[in-house]
């Protein structure tokens, strides 16, 4: 029965807020406080008094012994003195006088200020609560009597009877019974104001995990940018508070990555679409041309191949250009080695003037780089290649015929920088900001008449990254656009 009221009390308590459970274990950690605090009170007050009494006791037996001696040595008939009233205790009080002899009945000698007695049975020689005071009930009434009680000697010295004292104990019971009412009284008020004083206090305290919940509940319908309001007090709640900021900072970043990385694959998907949906529109119609025969004269014929031809190499370079953009987004490691840069773009300025022999394209050092020092980077020869591949071929497409195209290669600090300049039109301010995007083109006419897919630049920014590089454009001085790509430097010995 017992257990199973404790696991009701438990599952109770734990089915309340966790602020009402706060101030219920507060409560009752105050109520059993209180309740042996004032036991023990209680307890120490009584028997102080009660001492108080035996010692009353004590002072009183004696010449009340000695009296009762002397008395019954000159009253042989055992008649009550009634001066005995001069030298009793001036407190109420009741004596009784047991002879010796079992058939001489117990005599009261005095008694004052009482209208019951206490209930004392014979009190015999052999007792063994002589000499030490002990608690007795009322013959009539509920109240309680401290008793003492010693032989009496006669005049040869030997035993004739026992006499007893009797106090009440009215007033000790009286002021423990008033002193429990005030504790009670103190303790259903105290009870009272520490519950009110604790439920604002537990909820004041519960405020700053108030606003978490709230922040929580607005996060999860969808506001990210929440965030839980300064505590202001350095303890364990502005700690979680701080914690909990920064994860939700975090988080939001990471939905805004996610989000925007969503975007990019929309907007790839979308522009790969378009920019096949057009070769594709031009096969599908060139062979509905041939299949209804539209195009009987073989001069037709080989016009409409020679246009799905160019078609599918433009197709097959997009694929490609794709291809290379998933590798590099995708590639958890590259292996590099040791690339002279210097070296690299030689061998692209060569392929870039047999490629186009009417262009000038030369390399040249850049300027304010270290003399004598090689621009050596580590990374993968085949993608940087790629990186000033893509940029010449760049220059070389977006600019007028006659104008001259530079490479320009050199240690600067702890890095190599390689320089592409062209002195052509330039791009204007919206388009050097977009260049590096993908598919995207300043002159998507011309681009698609040349060839470009709108990837070029796009995989030079992805290589670059992946180099712990970067890459960006500004303009050439007199006119025209320049790329500089930038490399950390290779600190190693050349011979590691």
């Amino acid at each position: 029965m017992l257990q199973h009221l404790r696991r009701a009390a438990y599952t109770k308590l734990h089915g309340l807020s966790l602020t009402r459970r706060l101030v219920t274990v507060l409560v009752l950690l105050v109520l059993a406080a209180y309740l042996l605090t004032t036991s023990v009170t209680i307890t120490m007050l009584r028997g102080y008094l009660v001492d108080r009494v035996d010692t009353d006791l004590e002072t009183y037996i004696t010449p009340l012994a000695e009296r009762v001696s002397a008395q019954l040595l000159e009253d042989a008939t055992g008649r009550q003195d009634t001066s005995a009233e001069l030298w009793l205790p001036p407190n109420s009080y009741y004596i009784l006088l047991t002879p010796l002899d079992d058939a001489a009945p117990p005599v009261s000698l005095a008694s004052r200020g009482m209208d019951d007695t206490p209930d004392l049975s014979r009190v015999a020689i052999d007792d063994g609560r002589l000499g030490e005071p002990f608690t007795v009930g009322s013959d009539q009434g509920a109240g309680t009597w401290r008793v003492l009680a010693l032989p009496l000697e006669n005049e040869q010295g030997l035993v004739s009877g026992t006499i007893a004292v009797a106090l009440p104990l009215d007033e000790v019971d009286s002021t423990t019974r008033q002193l429990a009412f005030l504790t009670i009284v103190i303790g259903l008020t105290t009870m009272v104001v520490v519950g009110v004083l604790g439920w604002f206090a537990v909820r004041r305290a519960f405020r700053p995990l108030t606003r978490i919940e709230d922040t929580a509940a607005a996060i999860a319908g969808g506001d990210l940018a929440r965030r839980i309001p300064p505590h202001g007090v350095r303890d364990e709640v502005g700690s979680l508070s701080d914690s909990l900021n920064r994860m939700l900072a975090r988080i939001e970043h990471s939905f805004a990555v996610r989000e925007a990385s969503e975007q990019r694959m929309r907007d790839f998907v979308a522009d790969a679409s378009h920019e096949l949906r057009t070769p594709l529109a031009t096969v599908k119609g060139y062979a509905e041309l041939h299949r209804f025969g539209a195009m009987s004269d073989p001069e037709d014929v080989a016009g409409a191949m020679r246009r799905i031809e160019d078609e599918a190499t433009r197709m097959t370079r997009l694929v490609e250009d794709l291809l290379t953009l998933t590798r590099w987004d995708s590639q958890p490691q590259m292996a590099p080695t040791r690339v002279d840069l210097t070296v690299l773009a030689s061998d692209v300025v060569q392929d870039a003037r047999v490629r186009a022999p009417d262009r000038t394209v030369r390399l040249v050092p850049l300027a304010g780089s270290l003399p004598d020092v090689p621009p050596v980077v580590v990374g993968e020869d085949g993608a940087l290649r790629q990186v000033l591949t893509n940029l010449v071929a760049n220059a070389l497409a977006h600019t007028p015929g006659g104008t001259a195209v530079e490479v320009a290669v050199g240690r600067v600090d702890g890095t190599v920088a390689v320089e592409v300049r062209d002195h052509g039109t330039g791009l204007d301010e919206d388009t050097a900001e977009r260049v590096f995007e993908r598919f995207y083109r300043a002159d998507k006419s011309r681009s698609r008449a040349s060839g470009g897919t709108g990837l070029g630049l796009a995989i030079v920014a992805a290589i670059v990254g992946r180099h712990q590089g970067s890459v960006r454009h500004h303009p050439t001085p007199g006119g025209g656009a320049t790329f500089r790509v930038e490399l950390p430097a290779d600190r190693r010995p050349a011979d590691s």
